[in-house]
């Protein structure tokens, strides 16, 4: 066999030496070639466990005729009816695939190297990823001891060269949330420099009072709200966020954007899903809290010590050494967890909320992990 095509590494460009790839989960499929034929409990990505409500599998299938045409690039009809719901201009809102590409088209159009963007670590990589890719600096402050943003130490940071400040709520690995008050106390202390970004991929499971993004939005505030289609309404294979900021900000994104990077048939699932969430979301978010709260409970009762969350996970620090043969211990049982060191905590596993079964199958497993590992 003859060597492949090589390629001269200097053309890179040298910030890209900086970006930490993502490292997704364990796929289903990895695990069952490994293990064999046995059942595989994937609670490691923060997925719903549920499948898309029925009005989008409806959708979906009735938009696989038209896939010989390109999709709606501006996503006019879900941008129209996200306006509605939400009371604020479709003009306002810039739908993308997933929130990890808008954020990504959101550092593009603003960052350029020597200005910085805030936020609290650990958290969701993506927006260390995206300053990073454009030469720019991210400036951590630390989290709360109960895994929410710590909003003063968070200010602390902001400086001359401070272009966004991200506040992700709850946060991503660890589940913590911020409170209403102090949110609108930070952005009201926020230099006028600074476009504030809260990341609310995990709005849906929030408690009635928390914080809403948009909503602050739409009495004015000068925001970007990122929220997402992939984890309560179950169309994570499909790829679908939404951003709403000021409309001059979203249109200023659109060169920066790809033309069709949201295809019709995810366009048509979230439109629906929207159309089937006042019967279809509220049960799911009660099955969410309850297995959370099944799931917290188990882990303190087999000795582990997990942080309040406010999402549909729970995060458990048990050391780094342990974390990793606790990992290995759980999927040799076909129990796929999250290692939490690519969110920057290596000495913590995270667990998403599955159906009551999985719930239990996930507790039977830790326990007999436990024991192996101790």
């Amino acid at each position: 066999m003859t060597d492949g095509p090589t390629f001269d590494p200097t053309l890179l460009r040298p910030v890209l030496q900086a970006v930490e790839p993502y490292v997704p989960g364990r796929p289903l499929e990895d695990i069952r070639r490994e293990l064999g034929d046995i059942e595989v409990v994937k609670v490691a990505s923060n997925e719903g466990p549920m499948s898309p409500f029925p009005g989008a599998l409806a959708a979906i299938a009735a938009a696989a005729d038209g896939q010989n045409l390109y999709p709606d690039p501006g996503s006019w009809a879900l941008r129209d009816a996200l306006g509605a719901m939400h009371g604020i201009d479709p003009a306002c809102i810039a739908v993308g695939n997933g929130v990890d590409s808008l954020i990504k088209i959101l550092c593009m159009a603003l960052l350029d190297p020597g200005d910085e963007l805030a936020m609290c670590w650990p958290s969701f990589i993506s927006h260390r990823q995206g300053t990073a890719m454009q030469g720019a600096t991210w400036t951590p402050a630390p989290l709360r001891a109960d895994g929410s943003y710590d909003l003063d130490a968070l200010l602390a940071t902001v400086g001359p060269a401070t272009k966004m400040a991200v506040v992700v709520s709850p946060n991503n690995p660890t589940g913590g949330a911020v409170g209403a008050d102090e949110l609108e106390a930070f952005l009201d202390a926020l230099p006028a420099h600074v476009l504030p970004v809260l990341d609310e991929a995990y709005f849906e499971y929030l408690p009635e009072g928390a914080h809403d993004g948009v909503a602050m939005l739409r009495s004015g505030r000068s925001l970007v709200v990122m929220r997402t289609f992939s984890k309560a309404y179950g169309l994570a294979g499909l790829r679908i966020g939404w951003m709403a900021g000021p409309a001059d900000l979203i249109a200023a994104l659109t060169p920066v954007r790809n033309a069709f990077d949201v295809n019709a048939v995810a366009q048509a699932a979230a439109l629906a899903s929207l159309a089937d969430a006042a019967d279809h979301l509220p049960p799911r978010i009660a099955m969410a809290r309850e297995g959370r709260a099944r799931l917290d409970a188990g882990l303190r009762e087999l000795g582990l010590d997990p942080l309040p969350s406010e999402a549909n996970f729970v995060f458990v620090p048990v050391g780094e050494d342990r974390a990793r043969a606790l990992d290995a211990a759980l999927t040799s049982r076909g129990v796929i967890v999250r290692p939490a060191g690519a969110f920057g905590a290596p000495e913590a596993l995270r667990i998403t909320v599955g159906t009551p079964d999985q719930v239990e199958r996930v507790l039977v497993a830790m326990a007999k992990a436990l024991e192996e590992t101790a």
